[in-house]
């Protein structure tokens, strides 16, 4: 049984070479929203703020708890905490941050992917937020 819910969501501007992130972090006995936010990132790519929004969504919930991190990246849903530790590898500073809060905050993280844009409501809020985030830098 999870304490939360989180989903997550990056994108990228190309144009602006601006990128987005947004989280939503849902109660799982109540279904009911806790948070949500959303950031700007400059120089940044569509990954990189979908794995710095799970960084944020995870720091903003209680130690001990039981997460299910939801997420149409399907590289951070395959197994982010199961990733071998080699140096060279993608994003690596940002693995590091997420071993270490993961285990400073005692959680329990389990990933699902989502297909994207295919009619999943949080999902489609949270890829929302993203794109106003991108579209007040403009």
């Amino acid at each position: 049984m999870f304490d939360y819910i989180i989903y997550t969501d990056g994108g990228y501007s190309t144009s602006d070479n601006v990128g987005a992130g947004a989280y939503i972090i849902l109660s799982a006995k109540e279904g009911a929203l806790v948070k949500q936010d959303s950031f700007v990132l400059h120089n940044e790519t569509s990954q990189r703020a979908e794995l710095k929004a799970i960084l944020a969504a995870l720091d903003a919930i209680p130690e001990g708890c039981n997460v299910q991190v939801i997420t149409d990246y399907l590289y951070a849903a395959s197994g982010l905490g199961r990733l071998p530790k080699r140096k060279n590898q993608p994003d690596s500073d940002l693995l590091v941050l997420y071993r270490k809060l993961r285990k400073e905050k005692h959680l329990r993280i389990e990933f699902k992917w989502v297909r994207s844009h295919f009619g999943d409501s949080w999902n489609e809020l949270c890829d929302g937020l993203c794109t106003e985030a991108l579209a007040q830098t403009i």
